[in-house]
């Protein structure tokens, strides 16, 4: 582990806000800043970024830390990464301990994807190399010419070309020193059953595949052989999974595509590399594509990060079709809805904005109608409309308004289901509400999780001001102790908070990393993020007045029993004890205002 005194070191130097502002849009709200949720589906933002404290809280699924959580939950990476990395941003350099801060596995995994990402750099860099060398006289640079795509677009997207040499790419690699087996693990180069090695990917358009943060994942290739005979290629060929690349979890373009997606406040899904690139020669640069697989939930985790805004342009056919309706449920789950845009037969988007141009594509993109309209037009087309037909589609369309979670979503998408299938909108709704509501996938509500118990108001609004001023922690530690907390809840948070007292300029960070109980942290965290509700200059007075009523509890405590025993007493015509009852009162309201 590294020492506290360079992750602080780290802390101070990265904002919070700036990190995470780069990556999703955030809007000021009072002290802290508000944007939607990266890591689950919500329409209301409740997701808040402290950048006083340096920590972040989700109020809709409870997700929440400070800047290294968040580049671990938000990059997908582990602790050293996300530690090296934002150090980097910072400028603090690492002490370089061999295994003093990690394991020997650690050390060595972390070794090996390092490896990895170079291994993948001098790849590109090599097919790079080759498609220029190429200009002018290769079957290469031939067929993307033909396409339309100029260089200056090979070099914004890396692409290359792999010759069909057979060892090209293994005698470089092999030069570089790079260790074959794990370039062959890579899926750059394959095994021979005879020994040595030979290159996977040969006579083909490179297309490298790079994560937002610029790391080369892997790598996608189109075949641009002269197939004769029998023989057959496959048109694309992709690296396989590795300990970098998982292709579920990744999109092409995105490196190139994230700023242009927050710009525009949507992305762009296609079907291939080539309607990318054809898209990018013509300025519309907000443009995704999955990697020779259907779309999947980590693909839609990954852009929601950017946008919730996504438009769906796949093959003008009936496979392009039948693949944008099969993600209607995937949608549906992750509490989204996209658009569909509908090309020409036959057109996919390489061949439309090549034949009717950039603003005839931005137009359809514009007036583009959701997958569940498309869905509905796609079932009717296929039921027919008579009454057996809408009989038919209704019992294909209603499972999918059951689905959404959101009941404003459900309602508004049963009155398009009937008005497009032409039946009454209450029998579409008495439909969806005759059978149990399946809600996808969700998050419990916060009232849904362990319930924190209700204690009195002044230790909880204690607590919640000592979040906010964590320097004033040992000054109340010496007015009162833990054991004057009567609520279980309260007096666990307040042994944490006073065990913090031997450090110097304490922080609300400090004091959430010291707690081991995710939950506990959770819910402080929250409360750090909310405020105790009053301004800088009162938080004093808030503590002081907590305290104060802290100490008098016992006080007020007797009080209330020496009331009651003298109702007792009064009714048993008790008088010697009413007046000691009496005489204890008067010498306890005495203290109390002395």
């Amino acid at each position: 582990m590294y020492s506290k005194s360079i992750l602080d070191e780290i802390r101070d130097r990265v904002s919070i806000v700036s990190l995470i502002g780069e990556r999703i849009p955030l809007k000021k709200a009072g002290r802290n800043f508000k944007g939607l949720c990266p890591f689950h589906g919500e329409k209301t933002p409740s997701f808040n970024v402290s950048d006083d404290k340096q920590i972040y809280h989700c109020f809709g699924c409870g997700e929440g830390g400070d800047i290294f959580s968040f580049v671990m939950k938000f990059d997908g990476v582990d602790f050293l990464e996300a530690v090296k990395y934002l150090a980097g941003l910072a400028g603090v350099e690492l002490p370089k301990t061999k295994y003093g801060f990690v394991s020997a596995a650690d050390e060595e995994h972390s070794k090996r994807k390092k490896w990895a990402f170079r291994i993948n750099e001098i790849a590109r860099d090599f097919f790079a190399a080759t498609l220029k060398a190429s200009v002018g006289g290769s079957a290469a640079s031939n067929y993307l010419i033909k396409r339309g795509i100029s260089e200056n677009i090979w070099t914004q997207h890396f692409l290359g070309y792999a010759d069909n040499a057979w060892e090209s790419l293994v005698e470089h690699l092999r030069s570089k020193g790079v260790p074959l087996d794990l370039a062959s693990e890579l899926g750059l180069i394959r095994k021979r059953d005879s020994g040595g090695y030979f290159d996977f990917f040969r006579e083909r358009i490179i297309f490298p595949i790079i994560s937002p943060r610029g790391e080369v994942l892997g790598f996608g290739g189109r075949d641009i052989s002269e197939q004769k005979g029998d023989q057959q290629v496959a048109k694309y060929m992709n690296s396989p999974d590795s300990l970098i690349y998982h292709k579920s979890g990744c999109v092409y373009g995105l490196n190139k595509a994230q700023s242009s997606i927050r710009e525009d406040g949507s992305a762009i899904f296609v079907e291939g590399y080539m309607d990318l690139i054809a898209l990018s020669q013509v300025g519309v640069n907000n443009v995704v594509a999955p990697l020779g697989t259907s779309l999947t939930e980590g693909h839609l985790r990954l852009i929601q990060r950017y946008t919730r805004n996504i438009v769906l342009v796949f093959d003008g056919d009936e496979a392009g079709s039948r693949a944008a309706i099969r993600s209607l449920d995937l949608f549906i789950d992750a509490g989204l809805m996209p658009r569909v845009v509908a090309l020409p037969d036959d057109e996919d988007p390489d061949t439309f904005v090549r034949k009717y141009g950039a603003e005839k594509f931005r137009e359809m993109t514009a007036s583009a109608k959701s997958l569940f309209e498309f869905f509905v037009e796609k079932v009717l087309s296929e039921t027919g409309r008579d009454a057996a037909g809408k009989v038919n589609a209704m019992g294909r369309i209603i499972p999918h308004l059951k689905a959404m979670s959101d009941p404003v979503e459900r309602g508004i998408y049963s009155k398009v289901a009937a008005f497009q299938v032409g039946v009454e909108e209450r029998d579409v709704a008495r439909s969806v509400a005759a059978g149990k509501i399946s809600v996808g996938r969700e998050f419990l509500p916060r009232g849904a999780k362990k319930k924190m118990s209700a204690p009195a108001s002044c230790e909880l609004m204690l607590i919640k001001g000592l979040l906010m001023k964590p320097a004033r922690i040992a000054d109340v530690m010496e007015s009162v102790s833990v054991e004057k907390f009567s609520d279980g809840w309260c007096r666990d948070i307040v042994s944490v908070l006073f065990s913090q007292t031997g450090e110097k300029d304490i922080s609300v960070g400090d004091i959430l990393a010291s707690i081991d109980d995710p939950e506990i942290s959770s819910q402080l965290r929250e409360m750090a993020v909310a405020g105790c509700g009053c301004e800088e200059d009162e938080i004093d007075n808030l503590i002081d007045d907590c305290v104060n009523r802290l100490k008098e509890r016992p006080a007020a405590r007797r009080l209330k029993e020496i009331n009651d025993e003298i109702k007792r007493a009064e009714s048993a015509r008790d008088e010697v004890k009413i007046f000691e009852l009496l005489r204890e009162k008067k010498e306890l309201i005495s203290q109390k205002h002395d």
